[in-house]
């Protein structure tokens, strides 16, 4: 048993001599890694509590070889599937033992399969366009530069104390005429027109217009594409002129009712009774725990297909 440090010096006293063929042999491109990485202090934190403990795994070029060919396995399946599907090239099947070999071969990574005898070294499969060290160099100078980077950050996060909040809803003004008011005549941003039915997407705060034939992509409305876009497919609107809520769930819709009401507490849908509409507080947090608990499908009944046009 020895330490990744020692064993980065052996393997570097050994491979070093011949240059020829250091970047193919993972042995020389490891002692380079830890040699680099030694260089940062935070990256080899050494426990004094443990130091006279031995560790539980061996460090050994057969043990080393087993786990890259094991980490390297996923990424070469794919790329051998990915091949198959644009070239058609046939995929054969081995044994378990023969897999990374195999896979090697069918990617023409390695001209032929080694024999038996032979056991399969994973570096013989390296091409590099460049120096090897060297880019090993600048890949290890930025992994010291992260672990320096989160250190600071994670000294910034203790000192600021973050809390994190729950998703919400906009934060909506007490009195409806506030709203009315800047949006009544707002400018569509797509269209550049005011919209006859403008609308207010309450996750964002996207103003989009709930009918326009002038902002529709692709025979879609502006308003079930931005649900698709900022909501995956679930969006929650305020209709400016109506002051009632729509949500839009995939391909259906329905109307939720509305979170600002009278003096009687009544709702004043298309605004025809011209009373002052205040917020109700309790029915935003409603919607907002619909929106977050998604359970609009199960709470609302009254759903609609949308056609893609409301």
């Amino acid at each position: 048993w020895v330490s990744s440090k020692s064993f980065g010096c052996l393997l570097m006293s050994k491979d070093m001599q011949n240059a020829a063929n250091a970047e193919k042999s993972f042995e020389a491109l490891l002692s380079h890694v830890i040699s680099e990485l030694s260089k940062d202090k935070s990256v080899y934190k050494v426990n004094t509590e443990e130091t006279s403990m031995l560790s539980s795994s061996v460090w050994s070029p057969q043990s080393i070889e087993f786990s890259l060919q094991q980490f390297c396995l996923p990424f070469l399946r794919l790329s051998c599937l990915l091949q198959h599907h644009l070239y058609g090239d046939n995929l054969t099947g081995c044994l378990e033992e023969e897999e990374f070999s195999s896979l090697a071969v069918c990617l023409g990574l390695i001209a032929s399969a080694p024999q038996p005898s032979n056991p399969m070294h994973s570096a013989s499969c390296l091409e590099w366009a460049v120096s090897a060290f060297n880019l090993v160099t600048q890949w290890c100078a930025e992994v010291t530069g992260v672990s320096e980077t989160q250190a600071e950050q994670s000294l910034t996060l203790l000192v600021q104390d973050p809390q994190w909040a729950a998703p919400r809803l906009l934060q909506l003004p007490d009195n409806y005429n506030i709203i009315f008011q800047y949006y009544h005549r707002k400018a569509c941003t797509a269209c550049k027109k005011v919209p006859k039915d403008p609308a207010l997407c309450l996750v964002c705060g996207a103003f989009v217009c709930l009918k326009g034939l002038c902002c529709k992509q692709q025979g879609i409305c502006e308003c079930v594409l931005h649900s698709q876009l900022c909501g995956a497919a679930t969006g929650i609107f305020l209709l400016i002129n109506a002051s009632v809520i729509i949500i839009i769930r995939g391909h259906r819709f329905c109307l939720w009712g509305s979170v600002y009401l009278d003096a009687h507490g009544e709702e004043d849908r298309d605004l025809r009774r011209g009373k002052p509409l205040f917020l109700c507080e309790e029915r935003y947090r409603v919607l907002e725990q619909q929106w977050v608990s998604h359970t609009f499908d199960h709470i609302n009944k009254r759903w609609g297909p949308h056609y893609n046009g409301l």
